[in-house]
């Protein structure tokens, strides 16, 4: 008789706990931190329907908004990421790897350092060297073309972690070391050909045992904040230098150290998900400022780059300049001009103006880029000069885009459609060729 209580005890806490999660479930009253690296982005609804049942469509749609909406799910994975890393000693993202002093790898940087990249692109070295002949070639056109156009260009080689930091890297991957750098070409080829560039690559190298502060920080895959003021003024020192700008120089102001790190200096462990933060060193969130900005004339930038571009261009380093585009992978574009921020780029129909009032060209790429090199980035400008446009195809598609963008204007184009007896896709494409026309005639 006495076990009820504690068997009516135990039911109702169960119950409670489900009702909990099914409420969570349907509401999210509760706001839970989002998961970092997981889709945010759910797929479109599955309509129930005699096809789509029977080809498990509708199951599979269920199933995975399910797993997507269960109730305190973010708490439920952050919990069993915790118990893997703290008991077991496991992360269970596979895309980090954890190093000796608890230092935090990407996968993807050390596939490209023991070269299992550089296998997957080429047979042997003699392949890949000249590819990079080949690519250096492309380069000079490109910078002869800049030249006529009136414009400089500046290469910077940025480094991995793992380049500047082998000592710390697991044992089997230390152990397994390429012992070709394709980077290290780039930079010998860059060298023999005059190219414009800043070789971090064998800077950091040098610099990294007597750096008051890390390079790269415990919890992150780029170059710390730490080393931003640095990257900055040498940045802004070469430009000047090979453009005859009065650019400013770096007043650095303060280390504020502080446990608190950026976004990019902990991308790792917010990318493992745990319940609570790992035990991290103070370093340096740098405050820094431009000096000798007034009334001196601001040239316009434009920066093709990967991600190490990201932490310059959220620095006062941007305000050095008048107007500035980041070409993310030459594909999404970021920039000072709110109409282009976030754009694809093949949907961009100022691309050719932006290039045409630029009056530097930086291209900003790590060790794995160089396997796409500049994504493409020579042809993308070799059109533009040429024919003021990437493509006629992706022009097109960046006005279809544009008047599906607009509510007004696509109502607009439905109606004509069905007045024409004609699809929407059609009169859709009938009335991007009609707005080129028009562009065209006026000399936009």
């Amino acid at each position: 008789m006495n076990k009820k209580p504690h068997f009516i005890i135990q039911f109702v806490c169960i119950s409670a706990v489900l009702a909990a999660i099914l409420l969570q479930s349907f509401t999210h009253i509760v706001k839970m931190n989002p998961l970092k690296g997981f889709d945010k982005e759910e797929q479109p609804p599955v309509e129930l329907s005699f096809k789509t049942y029977y080809d498990g469509s509708y199951q599979d749609y269920l199933t995975e908004h399910a797993k997507r909406n269960t109730g305190f799910r973010e708490f439920f994975i952050r919990n069993y990421n915790q118990v893997a890393y703290s008991c077991f000693n496991k992360i269970t993202n596979k895309n980090i790897v954890k190093g000796h002093d608890q230092e935090l790898y990407l996968k993807m940087y050390l596939n490209e350092a023991t070269g299992v990249t550089f296998k997957q692109h080429f047979a042997d070295v003699d392949e890949a060297k000249a590819e990079a002949r080949k690519n250096v070639e492309e380069t000079l056109r490109l910078i002869d073309t800049l030249h006529q156009h009136g414009k400089a260009f500046l290469f910077v080689f940025a480094p991995t972690k793992p380049a500047v930091y082998p000592d710390k890297l697991p044992s089997y991957y230390k152990n397994h070391l390429f012992d070709f750098s394709l980077e290290e070409y780039y930079i010998q080829l860059f060298k023999e050909n005059h190219i414009p560039h800043i070789d971090f690559y064998h800077y950091f190298q040098d610099i990294r045992d007597t750096f008051p502060y890390p390079l790269y920080p415990r919890t992150g895959t780029h170059w710390s904040e730490a080393t931003i003021p640095y990257v900055a003024d040498s940045v802004l020192k070469k430009l000047a230098e090979i453009t005859g700008y009065k650019l400013p120089s770096v007043h650095y102001i303060d280390d504020n150290l502080s446990t608190d790190y950026s976004v990019q200096d902990g991308e790792l462990e917010a990318s493992m998900n745990l319940l609570f933060p790992l035990n991290k060193p103070a370093i340096p969130r740098p405050v820094f400022e431009l000096t000798d900005t007034v009334g001196t004339d601001k040239p316009n930038l434009l920066v093709v780059a990967d991600s190490y571009f990201t932490q310059l261009r959220n620095s006062t380093f941007i305000e050095a300049f008048d107007a500035w585009e980041f070409w993310v992978y030459n594909r999404d574009v970021q920039s000072s001009n709110p109409q282009h921020q976030w754009k694809q780029l093949d949907q961009l129909l100022d691309a050719e103006k932006v290039l045409d009032n630029a009056d530097i060209v930086m291209a900003v790429f790590t060790a794995p880029m160089y396997y796409t090199y500049m994504f493409g980035f020579p042809q993308t400008a070799q059109n533009l000069f040429q024919n003021g446009e990437i493509s006629e195809g992706a022009k097109l598609q960046a006005v279809i885009q544009m008047i599906k963008d607009n509510e007004d204007w696509m109502k607009a184009v439905e109606k004509q459609a069905e007045e024409r007896g004609l699809t929407v896709e059609q009169n859709l494409r009938r009335n991007a060729i009609y707005v080129l026309e028009k562009k065209k005639q006026k000399g936009q």
